[in-house]
């Protein structure tokens, strides 16, 4: 019940606030002009950046920072309105960032849209207060004199049974600003889990000899709910030659219940039909406390420093039973970890940049298993690197690249790890005016596997399946090149085209054995084989009627190549396309992808999902904003994937069953009160321009 009680709390304080508020405006008198379109003026890029300024109807419709980059349609970018994901058109991370500060998920979705002015994006930013990332998105926001606002949001979807409530709260006073962010999630249902068709090759099963065996595993009942809470607290100084951020943040996740009953029959009679039960629950809690230091010392000179502590304590606990056969695996895990990263920026002249940059983590984890297969894991791990990244800048043009090299030390209950390896990039981009832009980039480096592929433990999973990890698996190379042209010929027509190309050298995949006690199957992790993909992507984005109609398509085409067990080709091709149209105070939105083939890196499966797609109508003036959306509105079925695998000695034709891909209705609304003076516009700060749980699963 408790997240029904913070629901009827929000919209209590809105009853109340919606009386109450009252924010401070401008004391000169303006007269409301009609708006003025003029050819070109909502966007320009150059070889440094691009600049896009939204619209207000596009600011009005917007929930939140995620929704405004999705309505934009930024060429370079790609957004997911599902699950919220922000990428390059090439499928690279973006980091985000809100006037110069790191933004988290809690920022994006407490962001007032009203308050933003403008939104870069960077390419190789040489600025310090952007770390280092290669692409960034940055928000440029109304500053304050002093007061601020306070967002209440509250979701409701049907169908699926999902309830969420978040209170977001910016306060601004001289050169401090402190944020406060809560929210709860709440989510249950009854359709999750999987249907599979498996075959197993054993040479000799129990000291029978050979044996093929077919099972076939269909849920009757399944049972799931999920409850989660966040909490941040941020206290940020900020002048315009010195930014301190200190960010502490609570996390508590909560799976009280994840259990299957399944139907086991076997086609070869091996065993006799079964039904099999198991009951999973699982809690986790999360501190973290960042801080983060930029300073500048002139116009040639700046230097940014971020600091992190993390703490998690995450348990998990799993009782399998099938008639007088039982596996318990229950699991209690502790980890600290802590990271410096100073970083100073030499800027010479207008041509000349110099980045040199370290970074120093360690980690620690304690975890206890108990059940069939007890025993207790240390790992400490200690990882450092160094480097310089160097940029050249003309007008035109800009060129440089990144150098680096990192060193790990790591010891898994025992076994000892070292590893030194180079790692960097090389960079360019052209653009001949504020209507062109080419980029091109090409990076190296090694991937280091997760820590639980590392585990020395060993777990059963059912009657015939084992599963364990290889402390001595190699750190493996990535190549990745990358080419992208950019065309804002005027505010109609936006056109992004890009080509990639990424290559592991000996990937860590989980490989299939008959190896585990009696002869029975044993899933490992081990470095196999090679893994490339192929990808050329295009956006195109054409507004009309003023930009009350937006339009933008998306096709993508893909091909993948591995070697080793899983050696294969595949090919795969998809477009999304998405359209917006705003009349008066309400918008229109509808978003479809179609269906999706993926090979997976890390496991040889191959997956296929469903086409989404999604019809939204929204309402945006002044302190209100609410929206009706309809998901996937024609699929009564709970099927999110089907995943296969095909290798010597295991394969399997598997449907994994979820809320991910099922039709659901949900509504938002999202009310924010504004109190206090904003800064005007002659008034206003600039900036100087210087520069997982590690459990076996």
């Amino acid at each position: 019940m408790k997240h029904r009680i913070l629901i009827s709390i929000i919209c209590a304080i809105g009853a109340f606030t919606a009386m109450a508020q009252s924010e401070t405006t401008d004391t000169i008198k303006t007269q409301v002009l009609d708006e003025i379109v003029v050819e070109a003026s909502n966007q320009r890029t150059s070889s440094k950046s691009s600049t896009y300024i939204p619209m207000s109807r596009q600011k009005n419709a917007a929930s939140d920072a995620i929704s405004l980059l999705s309505q934009m349609a930024i060429p370079q970018l790609s957004v997911d309105p599902a699950s919220q994901n922000v990428k390059t058109v090439s499928g690279q991370a973006v980091s985000i960032f809100i006037d110069y500060v790191a933004a988290s998920a809690q920022d994006l979705s407490g962001m007032r849209t009203t308050d933003v002015k403008k939104v870069e994006y960077l390419v190789y930013p040489t600025d310090p207060r952007f770390k280092g990332a290669q692409y960034v998105i940055n928000f440029v926001m109304q500053k304050y004199v002093w007061g601020g606002y306070t967002k209440l949001h509250a979701d409701k979807w049907f169908c699926v049974n999902r309830s969420e409530a978040s209170v977001y709260s910016k306060f601004a006073y001289k050169r401090m600003t402190f944020d406060l962010y809560a929210d709860e999630i709440y989510l249950t249902n009854r359709h999750t889990g999987t249907q599979s068709t498996e075959i197993f090759h054993f040479p000799d099963l129990y000291g029978k000899g050979p044996q093929t065996v077919e099972r076939v595993s269909i849920p009757t009942a399944l049972r799931y709910r999920n409850n989660s809470n966040d909490i941040t607290f941020r206290a940020l100084y900020n002048t315009d030659k010195t930014q301190i951020s200190n960010t502490l943040s609570l996390a508590f996740t909560s799976i009280p219940r994840n259990n299957a009953t399944t139907s086991l029959t076997y086609a070869n009679d091996f065993l006799p039909g079964s039904t099999a039960k198991s009951a999973a629950s699982s809690n986790s809690f999360s501190l973290n406390y960042n801080f983060d230091i930029y300073r500048s010392f002139g116009e040639k000179l700046g230097m940014n420093i971020e600091s992190r502590y993390n703490y998690d304590h995450n348990t998990s606990n799993s009782d399998y039973t099938d008639n007088d056969f039982r596996i318990i695996n229950d699991a209690k895990e502790y980890m600290h970890y802590v990271s410096a990263t100073p970083c100073l920026v030499w800027n010479p002249n207008n041509h000349n940049s110099l980045m040199p940059y370290m970074h120093a983590e360690y980690s620690t984890t304690k975890i206890n298993y108990f059940g069939n297969s007890p025993s207790h894991q240390d790992y400490d791990i200690w990882g450092y690197m160094a480097g310089v990244k160097y940029t050249y800048q003309q007008s035109q043009w800009s060129a440089g690249g990144l150098v680096g090299w990192v060193y790990a030390d790591v010891n898994l209950s025992g076994t000892r790890i070292r590893d030194n390896y180079p790692q960097g990039n090389v960079f360019g981009t052209y653009s001949p005016n504020d209507k062109n832009q080419i980029e091109v980039t090409y990076a190296f480096g090694k991937q280091v596997p997760d820590t639980y592929q590392k585990s020395p433990n060993m777990l059963q999973q059912d009657e015939l399946m084992w599963y364990a990890g290889t402390p001595g698996l190699d750190n493996y190379w990535n190549h990745r090149a990358d080419a992208t042209y950019t065309w804002l010929p005027n505010n109609k027509w936006q056109l992004s085209l890009n080509g990639a190309y990424f290559i592991a050298d000996s990937r860590v995949t989980s490989i299939y054995t008959p190896t585990a006690p009696n002869g029975t199957m044993l899933r490992q992790y081990l470095n196999d084989g090679n893994f490339s993909w192929t990808t050329v992507t295009t956006n195109a984005t054409a507004k009309f009627l003023g930009g009350k109609l937006i339009a933008r398509v998306s096709p993508m085409y893909t091909h993948y190549s591995t070697t080793g067990e899983y050696a294969q080709k595949m090919d795969g091709l998809q477009c999304t396309a998405q359209l917006t149209w705003y009349f008066g105070n309400f918008y229109l939105f509808g978003w479809y992808t179609t269906p999706r083939k993926d090979l997976s890196q890390t496991s040889g499966i191959k997956d296929r999902t469903p086409s989404r797609y999604q019809i939204q109508i929204g309402y945006g003036k002044g302190a209100w904003r609410a929206s009706a959306t309809a998901y996937n509105f024609l699929r009564s079925s709970w099927e999110s994937s089907r995943e296969t695998l095909t290798s010597q000695y295991y394969q399997f034709d598997r449907r994994t069953y979820g809320t991910a891909q099922h039709m659901r209705f949900q509504f938002s609304v999202t009310y924010t009160f504004g109190y206090g003076k904003k800064i005007q516009r002659g008034d206003e700060i600039s900036g100087s321009g210087t520069g997982q749980s590690a459990i076996l699963k």
